[in-house]
């Protein structure tokens, strides 16, 4: 082969290469050295979330806690951070599960509640078996009843943030995520799904352990947090 033809080979070869490189490669060179390219959303988005608080997410929906914000362009759940290649779905809060086809969290459907008992046809006139007044039991069972204590064994009373009144919620703190080893609203244990970097976490015998980091994080040695790259 002459080489004109050689250089004729050459030049078609690189005519047809171009255009497959930059069309295989649209988006991700888009994005600047603080964005990385998500391909769930379609892309460019900050890495560490945006400057400004993002508005919060519409009735309804919820977004995980440490990994991911309301972003009101895409409508939907964006990440922190680059998703984890081949890593489980985003970790939603307790009573919240993640839906990919909404990219975002919604609540866990609730079982219906059994119907409630029918009434009996024995009417109960005030007085024991005995012809006695029932008063006196009823007066224990009351003074009981306010000296037991607020949670059944094994749980603890955890006021709510913010709620009015004294409103409490029983917790076992050995396994839950939002208060792992003692009650957050009263300034002990960890909040284990604020751990940053943190994509799926779990409470253990009270203690926090990092099962998947996000893009950009690496597990530490102990697995009690992630360490930015």
């Amino acid at each position: 082969m002459s080489l004109i033809a050689r250089m004729g080979a050459m030049l078609l070869v690189l005519f047809i290469a171009v255009p497959i490189v930059s069309s295989t490669s649209i988006g991700s060179k888009n994005c600047t050295k603080k964005e990385f390219w998500s391909k769930d959303n379609d892309d460019c988005l900050p890495i560490g979330g945006p400057l400004t608080p993002p508005p919060p997410p519409p009735k309804g929906k919820a977004c995980p806690p440490s990994t991911h914000y309301w972003g009101k362009k895409q409508g939907c759940c964006v990440p922190l951070n680059p998703s984890p290649e081949q890593g489980p779905p985003p970790q939603c809060r307790g009573a919240w599960v993640w839906k990919s086809t909404v990219r975002s969290c919604v609540p866990v459907p609730t079982p219906p509640k059994p119907s409630p008992p029918k009434p009996s046809n024995h009417h109960h006139n005030g007085h024991d078996n005995n012809g006695h007044g029932g008063y006196r039991q009823k007066r224990s069972a009351l003074l009981k009843s306010r000296s037991a204590p607020l949670c059944p064994t094994g749980l603890d009373a955890c006021p709510i943030s913010g709620a009015k009144g004294g409103d409490y919620e029983c917790l076992d703190t050995a396994t839950e995520l939002e208060s792992c080893g003692g009650c957050t609203s009263l300034g002990s244990g960890q909040n284990c799904t604020a751990i940053p970097g943190a994509w799926n976490v779990g409470c253990e015998e009270g203690y926090c352990t990092v099962y998947t980091c996000a893009g950009g994080f690496k597990r530490s040695k102990d697995g009690k947090s992630c360490i930015q790259l």
